[in-house]
């Protein structure tokens, strides 16, 4: 008599078993996927930080400049010239810098220099030029191509060796504000001293 053997059924995967594999695969995908996000959020964040910081030494760079302008034509003038003044003020309760503005020497222009007193939160704006890649702040909103940015600056200027007319040493403050991780405020902050060099004091 002949003996017919059967093959057993194939038997299909479970209901658990395709769950366990889905959520495995879903992990596998979802863990690279999120590092990916967050780094690109993290790269995001730090430009934005590269870009405040270079605006805040640009803003005690045109200072500089514009002191040693001054000292360059003395005795015309004083050498916190459109940066101090006792009376009116300049820089002294708050300025903006608009770096468009130069002279025919090829430095910055006095009129380079907004103050702002008594409100900054306005004129503190920082605009940007897709075409040039220059940044700026402007008394008005300026016309295309410039856009508005998520930067603010402020420059302020004491004086050290005296509040109301410094002769040697007045110290500068640029806080360039920002929005940071997770959208909080951040502030980047550069203090440098000013120093009358020339020429020496009588």
């Amino acid at each position: 008599m002949m003996r017919i053997l059967k093959k057993a059924p194939i038997q299909g995967m479970s209901l658990i078993e395709t769950i366990v594999a889905v959520t495995i695969l879903a992990a596998a995908i979802v863990g690279p996927m999120t590092l990916a996000a967050q780094s690109l959020k993290a790269s995001r964040y730090a430009r934005s930080e590269l870009i405040a910081t270079h605006l805040a030494e640009e803003g005690v760079e045109v200072i500089h400049n514009i002191r040693d302008n001054n000292i360059t034509n003395y005795p015309t003038g004083s050498w916190l010239t459109n940066i101090f003044s006792s009376t009116t003020g300049a820089c002294n309760a708050g300025c903006a810098i608009d770096v468009t503005q130069g002279d025919t020497a090829l430095v910055w222009a006095p009129s380079a220099i907004i103050s702002c007193s008594p409100d900054c939160s306005v004129l503190g704006r920082v605009y940007y030029n897709p075409n040039t890649g220059l940044y700026k702040q402007s008394m008005t909103l300026p016309s295309s191509p410039w856009i508005t940015t998520q930067f603010s600056r402020v420059v302020t200027l004491e004086g050290i060796d005296d509040p109301v007319n410094p002769l040697r040493q007045a110290r500068i403050t640029v806080v360039v504000s920002y929005a940071g991780y997770g959208n909080t405020q951040r502030n980047i902050t550069i203090v440098d001293d000013l120093y009358n060099w020339f020429p020496p004091l009588r």
